[in-house]
């Protein structure tokens, strides 16, 4: 079931971190979203069809998501399946590097709405490219 997008949504946002970037704006996008963020190791009291929208974020490495985000998708897919779930994940490479990377995690795992982000940390401080990313989930 894939619930109606509102402007007054409550979400989840699954995220790893290891240098802040991803957690700066996982946490950027639980506020603007009403909702919360949480480190994928520490969601397992979570109801996770509770949520409007449930958004992942990563670093990427190696052109793959972090081992504990794939671990939280792997575990949860039957329930993710049946979600409004975003992805989102946090890189170095700009243009067209970064875009493949992006595509090719899409593809991997079947998400539509995704973002590659560069200097998360920075990022939030105008939000203009998290903002964008926001107005489709």
């Amino acid at each position: 079931m894939i619930r109606k997008k509102s402007h007054h949504m409550k979400s989840l946002v699954v995220y790893t971190s290891t240098t802040g970037n991803t957690k700066a704006v996982a946490e950027y996008i639980a506020k603007k979203t009403d909702g919360i963020a949480v480190e994928a190791g520490n969601v397992a009291d979570k109801d996770l069809k509770s949520y409007d929208a449930i958004v992942l974020g990563s670093q990427i490495h190696a052109g793959k998501i972090s081992k504990g985000l794939q671990e939280f998708i792997c575990k949860n897919s039957d329930v993710l399946d049946k979600c409004n779930v975003s992805m989102f994940v946090c890189g170095m490479f700009t243009g067209e590097r970064g875009a493949k990377q992006l595509d090719k995690i899409a593809k991997e795992y079947g998400y539509d709405n995704t973002a590659y982000f560069v200097k998360g940390k920075k990022l939030v401080q105008t939000g203009d490219e998290i903002d964008a990313f926001i107005k489709k989930i």
